[in-house]
């Protein structure tokens, strides 16, 4: 009898918590939540009207991502990443503006920089043909320039991505 229950516990029991346990988790150093993106730099485009990959919020352990999301399923737009810095766009198309996107730069499952880099918007009420728009280009070196046109005026910004997955507005010391 004991030799039977010895048995049974290494051919049924054993075998069952093996295949029981959670697959390992591969690292490496791509964000699963994300698809990569087949732009290359320098980038240099409008992203109005594209489609947007969808990564579901359940899935992807990313803090405070959901604050990001107007919809059931995250939608982004992958940017080129560096190094262990994933980029991607993220529309904010669920109020007044249909056309406004954000930056993120995510690094170790935290989002570490929110930048508006494009979109339009206007003063509802006011005059209609006055819009602001707003466009960036990202250089081979990562450096992002944002680009706001408004009244006839040109405000220009320069960010760059350091190792940490922070932006930094670029000034005159670095």
């Amino acid at each position: 009898m004991i030799n039977n229950y010895i048995i049974y516990l290494v051919f049924c029991v054993i075998p069952f918590f093996a295949y029981a346990q959670e697959p390992p988790i591969q690292q490496n150093n791509k964000n699963p939540c994300f698809e990569k993106s087949t732009d290359t730099l320098p980038l240099n485009k409008a992203h109005k009207n594209k489609q947007y990959n969808l990564t579901s919020n359940e899935n992807c352990k990313i803090k405070d991502l959901a604050s990001w999301n107007c919809e059931i399923d995250f939608r982004y737009i992958p940017l080129p990443s560096k190094n262990d810095i994933n980029m991607i766009l993220v529309p904010q198309d669920c109020g007044d503006f249909p056309y406004r996107l954000y930056l993120l730069t995510i690094k170790d499952n935290q989002i570490r920089s929110d930048l508006y880099v494009e979109g339009e918007w206007y003063e509802p009420g006011n005059n209609e043909n006055l819009i602001e728009k707003t466009y960036f280009t990202i250089s081979k070196d990562f450096i992002i320039t944002v680009t706001t046109e408004y009244d006839n005026n040109l405000t220009i910004k320069h960010y760059y991505l350091n190792q940490d997955g922070y932006l930094k507005e670029k000034t005159n010391n670095n």
